[in-house]
């Protein structure tokens, strides 16, 4: 064997153990959960085809960080979902720029309407109203 034919074969194996991991990180992207709570709603945010989207993390993400990622996405919604309360009812002005509400205020409303939404199954939408017209409430008294 000469060097040119150890350099195929060390090239050949790559291939190979790229094909592999490329099958195992589709196997976990490809799963029900992440179809739905990952894959659909990224790709539809982004405008890309579900394919392209899959593409990316493939390419950005190693297996650890796909094993782990849709316990972190679990974990995130919360916090996400708070982060979006608080610019939906301009709490921020409220809060921190008007100081008529204090932190934990702000802490409690926005737990409140994230557990309506993640726990009662409330329609963010509706929520956002509903916390909307009881913080209107609060403050005029």
């Amino acid at each position: 064997m000469n060097n040119e034919d150890v350099g195929k074969a060390r090239d050949e194996n790559i291939t190979h153990e790229d094909d592999v991991l490329r099958i195992m990180k589709m196997r976990i992207i490809d799963s029900y959960r992440w179809k739905v709570d990952i894959i659909e709603p990224f790709s539809k945010e982004f405008g890309i085809t579900e394919d392209e989207f899959k593409e990316i993390l493939i390419k950005r993400l190693d297996m650890a960080s796909l094993e782990a990622l849709h316990a972190r996405y679990e974990s995130s919604k919360h916090y996400c979902i708070k982060e979006k309360i608080h610019a939906d009812l301009k709490l921020c002005w409220l809060s921190d720029v008007m100081n008529v509400l204090t932190d934990e205020q702000t802490e409690k409303i926005k737990n409140k309407l994230a557990k309506e939404v993640l726990i009662q199954g409330k329609s963010y939408d509706e929520a956002i109203e509903d916390g909307r017209k009881d913080l209107l409430e609060y403050l005029m008294r």
